[in-house]
Parts: C-alpha cells; structure tokens; sequence
C-alpha cells in the first residue's frame, strides 16, 4: 500500500496523481493564452507554468502552500491540477477567478452533467486548445490532454484550437 504524500492527507488524492508539465506545453499555453493582471498557479509543481508567467502568484501543497486556502480574487488562474480532485480544484478556481486554464485530460471537463451545469452557471468555456495524447507528452494516461479556458460570465460558443505538435492532417 502506498503511502500517502506528506502534507496531502486532507486533500484526499492519490500520491500518483502528480503529473509534472514538460516546460515547453507550459510555455505554449501562457503564450497562447497571454494571461494578464494577478494570475495564480495554484499546483506549481517544478515550476513550469510560474517561469513563463512573470509575477505569478503560487501554491504547491508539497511547499505547504494549500490551494484550498487561497481565497483572494485573481484575474487567472493557470496550471495542470491534480486529475483525481479535479471537480473539487475547478469549483474552488470558479469562487476566486475571473478565468482558468487548466492543463487536463479534456472529457474531465465534461464529466458530469452536475459539473458542466456549474461551468455553465458560472460561465463557459470559450477554448479547447489541444496538446496531444497524455502518452505524447508523458503523462501516465492516453487520454486526449488540452487546456481548457473557462471563463466566468462567458456566453459566446466554444472553439477547439490545436497545438502545432498535434494538428491533424487535413489533406486527405
């Protein structure tokens, strides 16, 4: 039986659920996304989203930084929350942000009649940016891996965008 990570106790997650961001998928998403004002990366992990993201304020439960504990407004939130407390990180991220980004498997944000009645309630998701397989990228999971923007207030449709790595071949 695995231990669980120190200082994660409470959060009630499993200790494999850490999944470190290459460098460069971050540094494509703050690119892509240009966030702006006070932003937030709420599991900074190794630091790859907070590098590209000058100023950025952070969190990291192994740092005893619990993001459950922020309760200060912000502009952005960016980051690749853990995936098995995924609802619970989003509807934290919707009581503080005007906007997130979240590095995920793509249905997760879709998992749920519940949860996509929250995010509608709350706002939309303007952007599906595609990355690639979580296999492409390394993750531990073969699933379709995007970064999802939500939006509070948000009305307009959702658009799907892709990643140079990953876009299809329309030739055919």
């Amino acid at each position: 039986m695995q231990q669980p990570i120190p200082g994660t106790e409470h959060w009630n997650t499993d200790p494999t659920d850490i999944v470190i961001t290459p460098e460069g998928v971050a540094s494509e998403i703050v690119q892509h996304f240009k966030p702006t004002g006070r932003i937030l990366d709420p599991c900074k992990g190794e630091g790859a989203f907070t590098e590209h993201l000058n100023g950025a304020e952070w969190c990291e439960i192994m740092e005893g930084r619990d993001f459950f504990e922020w309760h200060e407004p912000v502009d952005w939130i960016v980051s690749n929350p853990p995936y098995s407390i995924f609802s619970a990180f989003l509807r934290h991220s919707m009581e503080i942000a005007e906007n997130v980004v979240y590095l995920i498997p793509v249905n997760k944000a879709f998992n749920s009649t519940t949860m996509m009645k929250e995010i509608w309630t709350w706002g939309g998701v303007p952007e599906i940016h595609v990355i690639g397989s979580g296999g492409e990228l390394g993750f531990p999971i073969g699933f379709c891996i995007g970064a999802v923007h939500f939006q509070r207030e948000y009305q307009g449709g959702t658009f799907v965008t892709f990643s140079q790595r990953c876009l299809p071949d329309r030739s055919k």
